[in-house]
Order: C-alpha cells, then sequence, then structure tokens
C-alpha cells in the first residue's frame, strides 16, 4: 500500500500525462504534511495537506484536490483577499473554480461547493452575494467536506511581486500544455485576462456619481417658497443616486470574452454603489433590454451581430424618459455616427484599437 508521499507523486505523474498546465504548476509548489489542517490549503508557495484526509481520496479525487489548489494560486486567490473575510472568501473562492475544474475532466472530492448561481462570476462577485446563512454549506444544504483553501500569499513578498512570479509561471505552463495540444480553454482565457490591464471602474464611476448626485438647483420645481409671491425661482433638489444605463455594442466585432470581461466590471459598479442597471444592447438599433438589480449576479444576454450605430441607444433612453444618472457605453469604437450630445454624463469604455473620438464624455482605452 502506498504512502502518503507517494500517492501525492503517483497522483502529480498522471498529471503530467493528462493535464500537463496544472502538472507544471503543482511541481512549482512544496507539498507539506499537516495534521493541523482539515483537508488541505495553499498561499501559492506551498500545499500543506493532512495525510489522513489524502488517505481517504481516491487517486483521482487527488488528482482534483491539486488542481483545486493550483487554480487558487492561478487565480491569484492569495493576493485578492483584501480585507474581506476570510471563510467567506475562501467559499465565493471554491464556487467560482469549481465547476472550471468540472468542466476540465477533474473529479473534485465529495462534498465541494458547487452552485450553478455562481458560474462565470468572478470571486469577489461570489463573496458579494454569498448569504450568510451558506457559510460552510454547498448547493444542497449539506456540510461541505473540504476540497482545499487559500491562505493569504508570504508577507515576506509584495502582491506586486507575488502577482508577477505567478502570471510568468502560467505563461510558461501553459505554453507546455499547449505544445502538448492539451491546454484548457478557460485556461488561455485566465492568462489572456490577467495580463491584460485591468480598469477601476469604481474608481472612475465613483466621480461620474459624486459628480451627478451633488445638491443643485433645478427649475422643473420651482421653489414653493416664492410661488405666493408671483416668483418663479428653481428649488434647490438633492438627486439620489439613479440607474446607470450600460450601453452595449453587439455588433459582429464585439466577442464574448469582452463581454465576459465587462460583466465583472459592472457587477462590481452595482455591488459596490447598491444600485440597479439598465443594460441595453445595440448594434444599428436597439436589440434588446436587461435589468440588473444589486443582488443579482450579472450575466449579459447580447442580441445583435450586425454594424453599429451610436444613436439608437441614446434615442430609446429620450423616447422612454429614462433620465439615467450615468450612461456607459461599451464599444470597439469602430463607428462615426453620433448622436447630439445628451444632458446626462456619458463613460465611452473602448475595447480594441480603432482611432475613436467620440464629440461628446469621457473615455477609457481598455486593451
Amino acid at each position: 500500500m502506498m504512502n502518503t508521499s507517494e500517492k501525492i507523486l503517483k497522483a502529480k505523474v498522471q498529471l503530467i500525462l493528462e493535464q500537463p498546465f496544472f502538472a507544471s504548476l503543482s511541481l512549482r509548489m512544496q507539498f507539506l504534511p499537516d495534521t493541523t489542517q482539515s483537508t488541505a490549503t495553499t498561499n501559492g508557495k506551498y500545499v500543506k495537506y493532512n495525510p489522513a484526509y489524502i488517505d481517504q481520496l481516491t487517486l483521482e479525487e487527488l488528482k482534483g484536490m491539486i488542481a483545486h489548489e493550483v487554480m487558487h494560486t492561478a487565480m491569484l486567490h492569495h493576493t485578492r483577499r483584501g480585507h474581506r473575510d476570510k471563510g467567506k472568501w475562501n467559499q465565493a473562492c471554491d464556487y467560482a473554480i469549481n465547476p472550471l475544474l468540472t468542466e476540465a475532466g477533474f473529479k473534485l472530492p465529495k462534498g465541494h461547493l458547487t452552485n450553478d448561481l455562481y458560474r462565470n462570476t468572478s470571486a469577489e462577485q461570489i463573496y458579494d452575494l454569498l448569504p450568510v446563512s451558506e457559510e460552510q454549506k454547498d448547493a444542497s444544504g449539506n456540510n461541505d467536506g473540504g476540497t482545499g483553501d487559500v491562505e493569504d500569499a508570504p508577507v515576506e513578498t509584495s502582491i506586486l511581486e507575488t502577482e508577477s512570479e505567478v502570471k510568468q509561471a502560467l505563461v510558461q505552463s501553459a505554453m507546455i500544455a499547449k505544445r502538448q495540444g492539451k491546454l484548457p480553454a478557460f485556461i488561455q482565457r485566465l492568462i489572456e485576462d490577467l495580463l491584460r490591464p485591468r480598469i477601476v471602474w469604481q474608481e472612475v464611476l465613483s466621480r461620474f456619481l459624486s459628480e451627478t448626485t451633488r445638491n443643485d438647483y433645478t427649475w422643473k420645481r420651482p421653489s414653493p417658497r416664492h410661488i405666493h409671491c408671483g416668483l418663479y425661482l428653481p428649488s434647490l433638489e438633492s438627486l439620489e443616486i439613479g440607474k446607470v444605463i450600460l450601453l452595449v455594442d453587439t455588433s459582429a466585432s464585439i466577442d464574448h470574452a469582452l463581454l465576459n470581461q465587462f460583466a465583472a466590471e459592472a457587477q462590481d459598479i452595482v455591488t459596490t454603489f447598491n444600485l440597479s442597471l439598465r443594460i441595453i444592447y445595440v448594434d444599428t438599433i436597439v436589440q434588446g433590454v436587461q435589468e440588473v438589480e444589486p443582488d443579482t449576479p450579472i450575466h449579459l444576454t447580447p442580441h445583435g451581430g450586425g454594424g453599429t450605430d451610436f444613436r439608437p441607444g441614446f434615442t430609446y433612453i429620450e423616447e422612454n424618459d429614462l433620465q439615467p444618472k450615468v450612461v456607459v457605453y461599451l464599444t470597439d469604437g469602430d463607428c462615426s455616427r453620433f448622436p447630439s450630445e445628451p444632458e446626462y454624463p456619458v463613460l465611452w469604455a473602448q475595447f480594441g484599437n480603432a482611432a475613436f473620438a467620440p464629440p461628446f464624455g469621457e473615455t477609457i482605452q481598455i486593451t
């Protein structure tokens, strides 16, 4: 009968043949026995495991557990927690990666966390959506048997340096797997997303919202204090944060990778500011409308696929008297048909490298 170390080594050898990306990353990490662990945990440098836990796993489940810990590192879960609760963060991270591992063909240990509600959703989004009552439970309400946890990265190394090392390891491991024709598609997307500069949408939108929610004078409701004197003067109104409208360019040049990236950022916007979001899909006409509430996961459901015209979305807003506080337009910028400047602020979020100079609003270039 194999001892625990031999069992782990055998699992790694099989991963080299079957899943070289995960094998390559696992070979960079130390595997250390630790009886204080209930299952296993990683901080990106090592995987500490309880030998008794490893012993009760099948070899297939052990390969799934190793891949699970590797994915925590690959997704930078050990650097992204911030001030979030550690236990809840672990749950959110598990919900984020387990469906990906299952789709890649891994068999995860019994009791692993899974819930279709959180599919294709980032750990940060899931953390904000997790109800308190779901702590230590899976989607069926059973106690979580555990697959493996994630700890914060070692403090002696800066987060920037840690993430740089992980990204380098990801690229090298991906190259090994790609040469063998065994690189999962979601890993390719993960690497592209990690290497792409991330725009802090919260900061940009926070400025927009702060500017549009200041107290201001309005002529729409005259001041009642002066009407009896026959004077119609503007009243001071305190604007509340209303709906943000997201106009999504669904022309043929906008692919699902761009939409998925923006969906994650839009979720942060909705959760951070606790506001509703109306999404309007537009190519040369308005193709559909989607409503999103603060406690609802965002899954973009685009319609369209034709050319691009920036006018129909703004016309729809005007004709339906939507009165948005902010409009964010997601586009590749490959269009020159603009409407007249609206009264509300507009943020153009441009993906790609097309020459783009809208006649109004602010533009953020996203590469």
